[in-house]
């Protein structure tokens, strides 16, 4: 068994990981390696520039973008001081893009501009008019009454829109006592996620998690999958449902392992992935999984990962309940 970590916040997972094991490798996308004292580094950076755009405790942070690096950031940064994240699927259509910034009251939209054909920031401006004639940060939208700021984190700042970088300056205006104090304020029973359902047959539902129950229950999941952190596990399904931010992340995260992310399942983008030692993983264990874990994965692995244990991590050991 792990230790069961003294945080009981997102935030505070974060600093605690970063000071138990800084040097373990944390998050993997594609050629980019963050350790957790790189992560702190980042989550810091973007909550500072949150508390500079007004942001505050309670606040809706909408957060549309696939497995990257930035989705975590963003919503441990937001979580870190005290913020919501609404979670939006990159499946979504205009109206229920529409329905979901209005139903959360997001102040704030955080964006890919564009993914696989659908264009976010075209079908924003379809819903906000008004965003072309807004200075970045001070969007006032019929529509979209609560919203303020859009940040598109790919390609360069436009009318209404910050990029990343411009958005990440804006932080320095914010010191390091004015985020800890604004992290202090967050209680385990704060509500940090609202993850919404597919809405396949009606109006996607927004179903609330607290900060306190989410890392708990993380805990206790990567107990069951016998995580240690030494681990890695690779996650294709979207950090948007609840299998990937409320299940699979604070799984490894309270465990101090790393998470591999793959913005859309492809298997011969896996990292490290040996097909033949997975497929005879899969003929000696069963199709579902469901058999030993297999050997321990190692931190020296290719791209990071064990495939004997990344296929039951990915192979359906952890309850998708969105």
């Amino acid at each position: 068994m792990s230790a069961r970590p003294a945080s009981r916040t997102l935030g505070d997972l974060v600093d605690e990981m970063a000071t138990v094991t800084p040097t373990a490798e944390a998050v993997v996308f594609r050629d980019e390696r963050l350790d957790y004292a790189a992560l702190k580094g980042r989550v810091d950076g973007f909550a500072r520039a949150l508390l500079a755009a007004g942001i505050r405790h309670g606040d809706r942070v909408a957060v549309l973008v696939t497995n990257r690096t930035e989705w975590i950031v963003v919503a441990l940064a937001a979580a870190k001081i005290g913020a919501i994240v609404a979670a939006i699927s990159t499946f979504s259509t205009p109206r229920e893009l529409a329905w979901m910034l209005k139903h959360s009251g997001a102040v704030a939209l955080v964006t890919l501009a564009s993914f696989r054909g659908r264009e976010f920031l075209d079908a924003l401006r379809g819903l906000c008019p008004e965003l072309d004639g807004s200075a970045r940060g001070a969007l006032s939208a019929a529509r979209l009454p609560a919203l303020r700021s859009v940040v598109a984190l790919d390609g360069a700042s436009s009318a209404g829109v910050f990029s990343l970088p411009e958005f990440l300056a804006q932080g320095a205006s914010v010191d390091a006592a004015t985020l800890s104090a604004a992290q202090r304020a967050v209680a385990a029973s704060d509500i940090c996620y609202i993850l919404y359902t597919s809405g396949s047959t009606a109006a996607p539902k927004g179903v609330t998690l607290a900060h306190g129950p989410l890392v708990a229950n993380g805990f206790d999941i990567g107990e069951r999958q016998d995580l240690r952190a030494t681990d890695r596990l690779w996650l294709a399904v979207p950090l948007f449902w609840s299998f990937g931010s409320a299940n699979a992340l604070p799984a490894i995260m309270t465990h101090g392992g790393c998470i591999v992310l793959q913005e859309s399942f492809e298997a011969g983008e896996a990292p490290g992935a040996d097909r033949a030692r997975t497929l005879q993983r899969l003929l000696r264990y069963g199709q579902n999984g469901a058999g030993s874990a297999g050997a321990r994965g190692s931190s020296q692995a290719s791209a990071g990962w064990d495939a004997d244990r990344a296929h039951h991590r990915s192979a359906g050991r952890y309850r998708d309940d969105h």
